[in-house]
């Protein structure tokens, strides 16, 4: 790993990216991984039909909590956002901060809703591989979102049995080519945003393989709050037999630029909620990222038999402003210098059997992955890395061993049952000792099981009912454990909170729609929360406890050929439970949520396609105090779209207007700041255009 060598602010402001970086370079290379392949299958080979599916293995007793989304449920935009794709699931909270610098928070049911960064409390998986890393944070930045087909996401007791991210699962599938074309899509918005993305496909005979390029700017609605963003995906789709099918895949992404704005202060938010955040320009506060993971994936089914196998190995690499200097010798220091490699690997087999005359299904699986850090924290001189205040290594192995059973009872009634057991081992080496700095190494073994069981009791052809109860638990991050509030060393004292889920519900459906109600009620003991923040240090502690306990309402009607309506729902009381913070309500979770999506045909083809989506939210707790909240808001976002054939070749074009009211509301807050700056303003009226061009 390169050292940070000392730099000026101005050094750090947009430039040109140069010709042999990207994306040209990697399209030409990638263009030679990809026709060679498309080349072979051309020479004589012939390949079977190929079908694939990424889709999360859930019995089918629970399959009714499994919500699927897909690109024709998003409205009219550039799809680059994980926000266009999860918000308005139901137990999903999407948290918009408008600053690529922090990505955007996603929870669920209140899991991850504490998360200063990333995606924590939930698993994320992309065509069957992780994106959470062995200590369950995790990230979806580098996902290259507009080749994504659909997204599941997996709430409640089921999710228990994916590991210690015992919040939920989402996961994303991405879009198998069927035919030879290419895509060419141009973007634009107000703030300066501008995306340029190119797509290559290609099936010949079952062997199929894209490749994906694309690259945004913008120069955002506050002062330094510029982000750059190059991204390339290359994968490859094939059968090797009749039955063994394999995926591999190559992922890049770079943030040459990503500039963070800060927070504001709620009195600052009500004066001007696009001002400047002076510590930003002060010390020039911002994030560089390249990120890079290939993965290879196999799957068979022969018979009465199933297995499928996975391994995956990346790199990731952080340089990060932060907005103090970090000048004590005992701090972390203001600049971040993280390089990241980390793998893994899962598999699991499934076999079908007759018990009492009845099919009963089992499924036997292992996962193991690691993280490796080397992480190094400088001085922030006014923006310009400075002395040395931090130099460690990190390690953290994870290994999991878990088995499900399901069982038909009878032709209405299915039931399963669920055991996972983990162990989770974090270790830290401190190399950068003094008199001011002792020794911070350390290191922490935690092994817990989860266990979910549950049923599905299907009345006629309309109505199903469906329940489940479960525990599971939660372990700290790497970066949770790093410092502890008195005295030196990794923060061994930190348990694994554990969870408790229960929840039941009632689908209804036919050929034109469904409903589906659901009733929950999760108890977590030991709740992690932050102890204190000082000069870049931040520590957490154990809460006595926090209760969950809500409804979510969730439907879809295809009404007629012209008119097709989303609607989710959320009610959610989430508070802490016992000991001296009883009664005050989780911070960064909205007590309810309602969205409402409408999309019209006039035409009763994809030819125009107007669409309506209204969004409201109740206010949230920034702090464990609660004396802080973002008020609750409402949000309309207006678009219209259509697509036309041209000869060959076919046209998409779309219009977006988001915030159509031009609501000036708070789109994240930052969880216990204690610097008060809590308040991350979201985008006011914003206008999108795009057009995508299918040469077939």
């Amino acid at each position: 790993m390169a050292t940070i060598a000392p730099s000026t602010a101005s050094e750090l402001l947009p430039v040109n990216v140069p010709v042999y970086s990207f994306p040209l370079f990697h399209l030409l290379l990638g263009a030679g991984l990809l026709l060679p392949s498309l080349a072979w299958a051309s020479s004589g080979q012939v390949l079977e039909t190929l079908v694939v599916t990424a889709k999360p293995t859930v019995p089918s007793a629970l399959s009714v909590n499994l919500v699927t989304r897909s690109t024709q449920d998003l409205l009219p935009g550039p799809g680059a956002e994980v926000a266009d794709w999860l918000q308005g699931l139901p137990g999903v909270q999407v948290d918009n901060r408008t600053n690529l610098a922090q990505d955007a928070r996603i929870s669920l049911r209140g899991f991850g809703a504490r998360s200063a960064f990333g995606v924590r409390g939930v698993d994320l998986l992309l065509d069957g591989v992780p994106m959470s890393q062995a200590d369950g944070q995790g990230q979806l930045s580098s996902v290259m979102l507009d080749q994504v087909a659909y997204v599941d996401v997996i709430r409640g007791p089921l999710a228990g049995l994916y590991g210690s991210g015992a919040g939920g699962v989402i996961a994303l599938s991405s879009a198998i080519p069927t035919q030879h074309r290419a895509r060419i899509g141009l973007s634009g918005g107000q703030e300066g945003l501008r995306r340029q993305s190119l797509n290559l496909e290609g099936n010949i005979d079952g062997l199929a393989a894209s490749l994906g390029v694309a690259a945004m700017e913008q120069l955002g609605a506050r002062p330094h709050a510029y982000a750059e963003r190059q991204q390339w995906n290359a994968q490859v789709f094939y059968t090797l037999t009749d039955t063994l099918q394999i995926n591999l895949k190559h992922a890049h992404t770079q943030d040459p630029l990503l500039q963070d704005p800060l927070g504001l202060t709620p009195e600052q938010w009500q004066n001007d909620p696009y001002q400047a955040n002076p510590l930003a320009e002060q010390f020039n506060t911002h994030k560089r990222v390249d990120h890079r993971q290939t993965s290879v994936s196999l799957r068979q089914e022969q018979d009465d038999w199933r297995w499928q196998a996975a391994a995956w190995t990346g790199v990731r690499d952080i340089t990060q402003y932060l907005g103090f200097s970090g000048a004590a010798l005992n701090s972390s220091g203001g600049v971040v210098d993280l390089a990241r490699d980390f793998g893994g690997a899962s598999i699991n087999l499934g076999r079908d059997f007759l018990f009492w005359h009845r099919p009963l299904n089992i499924t036997l699986g292992a996962d193991w992955a690691y993280m490796d850090d080397r992480r190094r924290g400088y001085v922030n001189n006014q923006g310009i890395a400075g002395d040395l205040r931090r130099d460690e290594s990190g390690e953290v192995e994870s290994s999991d061993a878990f088995a499900v059973l399901q069982w038909q009872w009878n032709s209405a009634l299915d039931v399963y049952a669920g055991l996972r057991r983990s162990r989770v081992d974090f270790s830290v080496k401190d190399y950068f000792i003094n008199v001011n700095n002792p020794d911070d190494s350390g290191a922490r073994d935690y092994r817990d099981q989860s266990y979910a069981m549950g049923g599905r009791y299907q009345s006629g052809k309309n109505w199903s009912f469906f329940f489940s109860a479960g525990g599971g638990f939660e372990t700290p991050t790497l970066t949770e454990m790093a410092y502890r509030n008195e005295g030196p060393g990794l923060n061994i004292a930190l348990d694994a909170a554990r969870i408790r889920q229960q929840e039941a519900g009632v689908r209804v459906g036919n050929t034109v729609g469904e409903l589906t109600l659901t009733a929950f009620a999760i108890d977590t003991q030991d709740e992690l929360v932050v102890d204190q923040s000082i000069g870049g240090r931040t520590s957490y502690r154990n809460a006595a406890g926090t209760q969950r306990e809500g409804v979510e309402l969730s439907g879809h009607w295809n009404l007629n050929s012209h008119w097709r309506m989303q609607i989710n729902a959320q009610v959610m009381d989430a508070y802490y439970s016992r000991a001296e913070l009883v009664g005050h309500q989780l911070p960064g979770v909205a007590a309810e949520q309602y969205q409402w999506d409408i999309h019209y045909h006039p035409l009763a083809n994809r030819q125009l396609i107007f669409s309506l989506g209204l969004h409201k939210r109740s206010r949230i707790a920034s702090s464990d105090s609660n004396t802080s909240f973002a008020p609750g808001f409402y949000r309309i976002d207006m678009g219209v779209e259509g697509y036309r054939a041209l000869a060959d070749n076919s046209l998409h074009w779309w219009l977006k207007l988001a915030n159509a009211s031009d609501e000036n509301y708070v789109g994240s807050v930052i969880v216990n700041q204690s610097n008060s700056r809590a308040f991350e303003p979201a985008q006011g009226r914003s206008l999108m255009v795009g057009v995508n061009l299918w040469f077939e």
